[in-house]
Formats: C-alpha cells, structure tokens, sequence
C-alpha cells in the first residue's frame, strides 16, 4: 500500500493553489450577466480558458472599467482583461498575451451623423465626445488630448463613469457620439434596443493588441510564470483562435 500511494503521487499533478479575483462589467459581448447571475462573453471565456489552463481558481466581480486599473494597481484585483499595454501601466502590472486586436472608433446617432476624416476632426464637433477615465485610446490621440486638456476651459471632451451615462447623453443630444471598441458596438447594434439609432463613423481611432494584465501587487512571480505557460499551451493548442472564431472575430 506505501509503494501504491507513493507511486500514485509521482504521476498525480500538483495543485496549483493560485485563486485570482478577476474583473469584468455587465457589457456587450465581452463579459455580461445572464438572468441566473453567471457570466458569458468574449473575456470571460479567455479567462476561463486561461485560468482553467493553469489550474487556478478563479472568482469573477463586476467593475466600472474606470475603478478597475486602479484596484489592479493597488491589489484589490488580480487580473484585468483587454488592457492595452502602455509603459504606465507596466509599472504596476504584468501582461501576458496578446489576447486578440482591439479596434477603437466613433459611435454616434445616426440622426446627427458626423464626417470624419482624421483624428483631428474628434476635436472640432460642436458637442463634446464622451470618452472614458483610465482609458487607452493609442498614442496618437493621446496626445492630442492633452494638448486640448492643457487649453483654458476645454469642454471637447467629458468623462463617463459607465455605459449607460453616455448612451444617456447620446440620446439627448448633450455630446456627439463616444469612443468604444468596434466589437462591442457592433455586438449591441445586434442585441440591445438602445443602440439601434446608434452608427460608427469608418475612421479608425486605434487599432493595437490588447493583454491579460495581473496586478504586481496581488499576483506571485510563481503564478505569472504558471499563467504564462498556460498562455502559450493554448497558443500552440488553437484554443485561442476558436474563441475568436466563435465570436467572428478570426
């Protein structure tokens, strides 16, 4: 029975121990609530790839995504999905990937549609654009917003807390469209009635990968080198392009 249980042990995986609080919002096709409070989308079946992958558990909280960098700097998240790597957001977290191309551009009413033709015309519309706090929207148009924020009294622009602010403000006329993942408007063109007056402009405001990011603060060098092994298992294994695939995005 000893030679048993220890031949046994030899051949049985390790567990892996690593429990990650991952964040996602109630939004779109990348990570949403059903009626019985589980959750389905894009991200979350990335997470759940990832994780699964790993051996870790896994617990899923709803965040704004203006909260969520912050708590992932902080170590009140473990993991974050879909963050574009920046050299400020290094400082703080770890990124693995990348996870899949992300595509930024202007969604607006399609009863007061706008011509654009370059990133400059975001900063001539009558009305603001609303945009997101902690947001990346590439480095081109970052730029050109601070030197609009360094203007006396600027308005071009207002941040939104959530979803449902701009979509409020969209409809009453208050701001000109918002900036938003392609995907995702595309997705809600599709599945909610509130976007059905809504249309993107063809301009491109930012194109670029976007990463699974674990905080520094909350997440061992131990687990990042576990997850970073379970990230390129599902590369080699195709599991990642069938996610993609089965949201049209391959």
């Amino acid at each position: 029975m000893y030679w048993l249980a220890f031949i046994c042990a030899l051949f049985t995986p390790l567990v892996a121990g690593c429990e990650l609080v991952v964040r996602f919002e109630n939004y779109a096709a990348q990570s949403r609530l059903d009626s019985t409070s589980k959750w389905h989308g894009l991200d979350v079946d990335f997470a759940r790839a990832l994780l699964d992958e790993a051996g870790c558990g896994y617990q899923f909280i709803n965040v704004p995504w203006g909260r969520a960098l912050k708590m992932l700097a902080e170590g009140e998240l473990d993991m974050v999905l879909s963050v574009s790597r920046t050299p400020e957001r290094e400082l703080f977290a770890y990124f693995i990937g990348p996870q899949r191309m992300e595509t930024i551009v202007f969604a607006m009413s399609q009863q007061r549609p706008y011509s654009l033709h370059q990133l400059s015309d975001l900063f001539t519309l009558p009305v603001p654009v609303a945009i997101q706090r902690e947001a990346f929207y590439g480095p081109v148009f970052n730029e050109l917003l601070l030197r609009e924020q360094a203007k006396a009294e600027s308005q071009r622009f207002i941040y939104v807390a959530d979803n449902q602010r701009k979509l409020s403000l969209l409809k009453h006329g208050r701001i000109a469209g918002f900036l938003e993942e392609k995907f995702n408007v595309l997705y809600q063109s599709q599945h909610n009635p509130d976007f059905a007056q809504i249309t993107v402009s063809p301009l491109v405001v930012n194109r670029e990968p976007v990463y699974y990011a674990l905080s520094k603060r909350s997440v061992s060098a131990k687990d990042i080198q576990q997850l970073t092994a379970a990230f390129q298992r599902l590369q080699h294994s195709g599991r990642l392009k069938q996610i993609l695939s089965k949201y049209g995005l391959d």
